[in-house]
């Protein structure tokens, strides 16, 4: 049984793709959240096979909620919904962990297909049909290529090892870019952006932005 978890804040659209999926004789609907924070709570009580996520959601949105589930737990698949086809969101869930984005207007029965290629490793993104591509934001098909090609070539300081976008972090904050402008300049939320600032300074063991300067300064990354 595959077991799923769905994180939308229109109920709408949380109840019509709770009962289509509970139509399916191997699929579960375990539990239903509005919010980004419903969403990583829900996952720490009942483990799922997929979260079916949001991005743009109330407290936490679906960027920050997805990084959070996956230092949660390395079980849970992650596939994005939006009706926002927009490069950079697109982009920062990949990033974040997402396995794929697809707009809400995909069919039914071309979402449920995907779900169980999914899990089943059997889903590849280069190898969509133009059927799949007409629901499917074609920046993470050459994202996923570029994540491929860079793999073992993330910028190193010393052990740590940053992504491209926690690159882009350090070196905004090392020009003193507040917060809120960061946001502005990547079309993230301020709350995205927070996760991202925690999740560097924790990998490279520093507790404010004058040490995260001296760091990067200090490793010649600059």
């Amino acid at each position: 049984m595959i077991r799923i978890g769905i994180a939308e804040d229109q109920a709408l659209v949380r109840e019509s793709l709770s009962i289509v999926l509970g139509l399916e004789k191997d699929m579960e609907v375990a539990w239903q959240a509005a919010t980004g924070n419903e969403a990583v709570r829900a996952v720490m009580e009942k483990a799922v096979d997929v979260v079916l996520m949001d991005l743009r959601m109330p407290e936490m949105d679906g960027v920050a909620a997805t990084m959070h589930i996956g230092s949660l737990s390395n079980e849970c698949t992650i596939i994005v919904l939006t009706t926002f086809d927009h490069d950079e969101w697109i982009l920062d869930a990949i990033h974040a962990g997402a396995e794929c984005c697809f707009l809400k207007d995909i069919p039914p029965g071309l979402l449920i297909k995907a779900i169980r290629l999914i899990l089943s490793d059997r889903f590849d993104l280069q190898e969509w049909s133009p059927e799949w591509r007409l629901y499917a934001p074609e920046i993470q098909v050459s994202a996923r290529i570029r994540s491929s090609q860079i793999a073992g070539r993330q910028v190193r300081t010393g052990e740590v090892h940053l992504t491209p976008r926690e690159w882009e972090i350090l070196r905004r904050i090392s020009q003193n870019q507040t917060n809120t402008e960061m946001a502005k300049a990547l079309f993230l939320t301020q709350g995205t952006i927070k996760n991202y600032v925690s999740q560097l300074y924790m990998k490279i063991g520093v507790s404010n932005r004058a040490e995260a300067i001296r760091y990067a300064l200090g490793k010649g990354i600059l």
